[in-house]
């Protein structure tokens, strides 16, 4: 059995191990993934497809009418996806993919964890949703997130006919009520285009409403 120690205490991590061993087509463990992840074997993953939260603000101080340097936040923020981005390349096999959504402040933090960690971006995938969401009255209002790619060494996609923009619907309301839940259609497609083998392990960090284990669930993952 693997555990993994919390002020003390041992999370047992019994059911992920009978995932690995193909004993058990899911588990899910509640707690902090920074916690969590170094309980998973390493190399044991076939794919990492996960919705973290996004780096939405601008900077944590104000001080009168005028924001202060995010710099420091971002480096922050940098750290902490540096942090569980480590462990998911440790979980991950060579040939595995770490797919991560985000939006485009998301980018330059997510770069530099990435390169601090020896690996790159390979691709980013742009989600059109064919929805028009809000936005404020000085900018545009947003109709697309982004997913990026951060293939293993002897990762590939064989199916050269993927392009880097897919529509998938999204609409205002969702069937689980999550705020940020994405459709099970776009979760398939990244778990389908990973070419991960009927059976294999994928690691979805950051569960929100569990669309990541039904796409896996229903495409024999």
């Amino acid at each position: 059995m693997q555990g993994v120690t919390l002020g003390g205490s041992v999370m047992d991590l019994t059911e992920v191990d009978a995932v690995l061993r193909g004993e058990r087509r899911w588990a899910c463990v509640r707690g902090d993934c920074i916690d969590v992840l170094p309980g998973i074997a390493a190399g044991s993953v076939d794919a990492v497809v996960t919705d973290p939260p996004f780096l939405t603000g601008a900077a944590s101080t104000r001080r009168g009418e005028r924001a202060q340097s995010p710099i420091a936040d971002w480096t922050n923020a940098s750290r902490w996806y540096q942090n569980w981005l480590a462990e998911c390349f440790r979980a991950a096999h060579a040939a595995a993919p770490v797919w991560m959504f985000g939006n485009w402040r998301t980018l330059p933090v997510l770069e530099i964890a990435v390169q601090s960690l020896a690996r790159r971006i390979t691709s980013t995938l742009i989600w059109d949703k064919q929805w028009i969401g809000v936005g404020s009255m000085n900018g545009l209002r947003r109709q697309y997130e982004l997913v990026f790619l951060m293939g293993g060494s002897e990762f590939a996609i064989p199916d050269r006919s993927v392009g880097d923009i897919w529509q998938e619907p999204w609409a205002s309301a969702r069937p689980n009520g999550h705020p940020a839940e994405k459709p099970q259609s776009l979760m398939e497609r990244l778990v389908n285009v990973s070419d991960v083998p009927n059976g294999g392990v994928i690691l979805d960090p950051f569960t929100g409403s569990g669309t990541t284990g039904v796409a896996c669930l229903q495409t024999g993952r």
